[in-house]
């Protein structure tokens, strides 16, 4: 079935329903999906209060909801709206939504609509030589159907999308597929996806056949299988759960009918399927393998298709309250499937008394870890999970010895207890035998204590030993990794991650420093999704013996900070910040706790550009080290490396070159190589030197090959070496030079952080800010405001990087004459911010003589005129000794010329 699909114009916004894109003056505006749906239901009923229960019944049928969910979904289709369009959409208190003034309606074309006259028997669609056979199942915006080749007998399985609005779910499971299917080592545990028809009506995705549900499975099987075969069922389940985060998939609707198994009870082997509502954690993998990102976009780097998409009883109860999907979530939905399994209960939930079905203790312990409704409480991955089940019969026996051993200790207590009862008269002389044996007894017990620790330290010393050479030095050896003299740092240290488990298994202690010191190996070398993984397991082993506030969980918790700052994710870093100062508070505060924390609210404030207060920090960082303890020296110069650099950038120059001076002359008196200490030192000095050209040119050209031949051509380091190479270009008006390295340093950016980091428009708006500087406002302007945009949408419209791209997105808009948007982004301003990112002095008087232009723009001469004589007072003399003078005072000297 087919309806006719419109495009719907309303003052200067367009929604055209055959694409579901949203323009505004002209321009593509990024929303949500959910918003866009809101907007599309409204416009069909232009002109009528929809009701908010026919909102949540339409747009969010099937889904379970947040209390805020369409007020959100109003608001922020309000802000893609404009100003000028926001009033349209009306609220009715207590009721709905209406969209008011005139809608103009023009159709566009054909749009395939629900349902889909489908049958047995019928040719499938587009696959001629396939026949449906039978339906295998149907939701509000799909039909799943089973084909056969009717000479070969091959069977495969078709998703058709009913209708254009679930087309973008089919096309994210296709991308999430094939992303599985060229990452996993073991590609069988997914279903594998054969081809796709996205051109069309009706749309759909082809799979092989990959068995049943485990729901239908278990109905002719599950009863034959005893618990130790149950366990290994659902392992094979976990292991891929654990192999698509390891790949950086989240399933988010893990549920039977979503788990197909072939075979029967003797060798059942298990597939994952419908990867619709999944979400991609790290973007650049599809890059990396070259796979067309169809169907996931920036709003899905965010959250997916909604946090809370899923069937009610596997949604882990963080998601009902509109917290982001994680790894843990779909932890939670295998543990409600393990308790399944176990109990036989198939589909139905763990009600309150679930634990007298499960025997085992220890799995009654499992089942709790899995499915905590704290989320921190919670394991925190399939592989976890899947670990403390492949060792439960270990575990079994070590709590039959606890216990035994507790239960003959109680028995001697009971029995020394019955004798002193049986001799009353000689209590005196009981006591002070009881004192002689427990002298003895202290005296034993120490010495067993004392012999006991030997061997654990024994013990540990022997297996971080082995770690070292076996798992690190070893897998460097070309004879054991068998690639060659060409084994990388980041194969040696993964080879190494992956063997902490089974070589620390009984020493968690160790485990978590180990993992601990690889967070900071892989953010040293900017492999930041993996350095944030192992900090998150150390935290979780810490925090399971109760050490999180000890020195080890803190250092952890200080590493996963500064990584998801590095990452972009502020409010998150923030958070863990937060609990890091919380407990480095008495009685946690010592000298070490207040470096850690000075050290790791430094990163922040650098990553916010808050250098000023940034460097206070990092002093106070640098001074609260201590000398003697190892990889202090390591610690000092990195943090020394920020101090220069921040120093720069807060205007303090002199001081900056006095403590890159110190830092080089102190690196060359080291025995150790010391080559890319100083080669990182003079990049950290660049800025520090303002227009002197040619020693900014030297120190770069000297820090370039020694940072490419230790770091690589894409490390960060050599990433901000380039961008300072394109500071350089331009501030020389060498344009041709300054947009290669523009537009190198965003796509290098881009393709290391994705599209949801701050980094990668505030690359972009570097490039646009290049191009407007030249004079080629029109090819800048793109790039301005899809920079402004994300910017405000990621750090806020007061961030410091927002802010400054207000400025030059204004600037650029005022170039083309575009005064009434200049002006509203010139509203936006705030000196302070500005000045705090960049100390100049001179940030209130460039605010002036942006608006003293765009009054000269609107004709109002006499304000024009008082703005721009203030402001040219206060900017001239500064840009008139630059070889380069910046466009504001360009445009404001410009302006005042054409007024009277």
């Amino acid at each position: 079935m087919e309806r006719s699909a419109f495009s719907y114009r309303f003052g200067s916004a367009e929604f055209d329903e055959s694409r579901f894109e949203l323009r505004v003056a002209g321009l593509p505006v990024e929303v949500e999906r959910r918003a866009l749906e809101v907007l599309a239901y409204l416009l069909q009923h232009a002109g009528e209060v929809v009701t908010k229960e026919e909102l949540l019944r339409e747009v969010w049928a099937g889904r379970i909801t947040v209390d805020k969910v369409l007020p959100n979904a109003i608001n922020k289709l309000r802000r893609a709206l404009g100003e000028s369009n926001a009033d349209r959409v009306a609220t009715h208190a207590r009721l709905g939504y209406r969209l008011d003034g005139p809608v103009m309606r023009t159709a566009v074309g054909r749009q395939f609509a629900s349902p889909l006259e489908l049958a047995a028997g019928q040719t499938v669609p587009g696959r001629a030589n396939f026949a449906l056979i039978r339906q295998l199942g149907r939701t509000g915006g799909s039909e799943v159907w089973l084909g056969e080749h009717p000479k070969t007998h091959e069977q495969r399985v078709y998703k058709f999308a009913l209708d254009n609005s679930r087309l973008r779910a089919l096309k994210r499971e296709v991308t999430l597929l094939r992303l599985l299917q060229e990452g996993l080592e073991n590609p069988t545990q997914v279903v594998e996806v054969l081809d796709w028809n996205f051109e069309f009506a009706p749309f759909f995705l082809e799979c092989r056949y990959g068995g049943q549900p485990l729901t239908q499975w278990a109905e002719a099987h599950l009863a034959g299988l005893d618990q130790p075969a149950r366990i290994a069922l659902f392992l094979q389940i976990a292991d891929a759960v654990a192999a698509a985060h390891a790949v950086g998939v989240l399933h988010k609707d893990l549920k039977p009918a979503n788990v197909l198994v072939t075979g029967g009870a003797s060798q059942p082997q298990v597939r994952l399927s419908d990867f619709g509502s999944g979400h991609l954690l790290e973007s650049d993998r599809l890059e990396q393998l070259g796979i067309t990102r169809l169907g996931l976009t920036i709003e899905d780097g965010a959250a997916g298709d909604g946090s809370s998409s899923g069937t009610p009883l596997y949604i882990a109860p963080e998601l009902f309250t509109g917290h982001a999907p994680t790894v843990r979530s779909d932890v939670y939905a295998l543990g409600v499937l393990l308790y399944q399994l176990l109990s036989g209960r198939i589909g139905q939930p763990m009600a309150p008394g679930w634990e007298a079905e499960i025997g085992d203790e220890l799995l009654r312990e499992d089942l709790q870890l899995a499915t905590d409704g704290n989320p921190q409480r919670r394991l925190a991955g399939a592989d976890e999970l899947a670990d403390r089940l492949r060792r439960l019969e270990q575990r079994c026996l070590q709590l039959l010895e606890r216990r035994q051993a507790e239960a003959t200790a109680r028995q001697d207590r009971e029995t020394l207890a019955r004798s002193a009862a049986r001799r009353p008269l000689m209590r005196a002389l009981f006591a002070m035998l009881v004192l002689g044996v427990a002298a003895a007894l202290w005296l034993q017990q120490q010495a067993v204590l004392a012999r006991n620790e030997a061997r654990m330290e024994l013990a540990r010393a022997t297996a971080l030993t082995r770690f070292l050479t076996e798992d690190l030095i070893g897998r460097a050896n070309p004879l054991v990794s068998a690639k060659g003299p060409d084994t990388t740092l980041r194969e040696v240290l993964l080879s190494a991650r992956d063997r902490v488990a089974e070589r620390f298994d009984a020493q968690r202690e160790t485990a978590a420093v180990i993992h601990e010191s690889l967070a900071a190996l892989f953010s040293a070398i900017d492999m930041f999704p993996d350095a944030e993984k192992e900090a998150r397991r150390a935290l979780a082993l810490l925090e399971r013996d109760g050490e999180a506030a000890g020195r080890q969980g803190l250092q952890a918790r200080a590493v996963l900070a500064r990584v998801l700052s590095r990452q972009g994710r502020r409010d998150e870093a923030q958070r863990e910040f937060e609990q890091l100062e919380r407990l480095s508070a008495p009685p946690n505060d010592d000298p070490q706790a207040r470096q850690r924390v000075a050290m790791t609210r430094s990163i922040l404030l650098m990553d916010r550009s808050e250098f000023a207060k940034a460097v206070d920090e990092l002093r106070a960082a640098i001074g609260g080290l201590d000398a003697t303890e190892a990889g202090s020296t390591a610690q000092r110069d990195a943090l020394r490396l920020d101090l220069i650099f921040a120093l720069a950038l807060a205007g303090k120059d002199e001081e900056a070159r006095e403590e890159g001076r110190r830092l080089i002359e102190e690196a060359g008196s080291r025995k150790q190589d010391h080559a890319l200490l100083i080669a990182l030192t003079r990049l950290a000095l660049v800025r520090a030197h303002g227009e002197d050209h040619a020693t900014v040119e030297r120190l770069l050209q000297e820090a370039r090959p020694v940072i490419v031949a230790r770091l690589g051509e894409n490390h960060s380091r050599h990433i901000t070496l380039l961008n300072e190479l394109m500071a350089l270009a331009f501030r020389q008006a060498d344009w041709p030079r300054a947009f290669d390295y523009a537009k190198k340093v965003h796509e290098r950016v881009r393709a290391k952080l994705g599209d949801a980091h701050p980094a990668t428009y505030i690359t972009l708006l570097n490039w646009a800010r290049a191009e407007g500087e030249a004079g080629m406002a029109a090819q800048a302007l793109d790039k301005a405001r899809i920079a402004h945009q994300q910017l405000s949408r990621l750090v806020g419209p007061k961030g410091p990087q927002t802010q400054d791209a207000a400025v030059v997105l204004a600037t650029i808009e005022l170039q083309l004459g575009h005064t009434p948007r200049a002006q509203a982004l010139i509203d936006q301003l705030d000196a302070s911010v500005l000045e705090a990112t960049r100390a100049t002095g001179l940030w209130p008087a460039a605010i002036d003589a942006l608006r003293g232009v765009a009054l000269q723009q609107r004709g109002e001469m006499a304000a024009a005129r008082r703005l721009l004589d203030s402001a040219l007072a206060v900017i001239a003399p500064e840009e008139e000794a630059l070889a380069q003078p910046g466009r504001v005072y360009r445009l404001a000297k410009a302006a005042r010329a054409r007024l009277p």
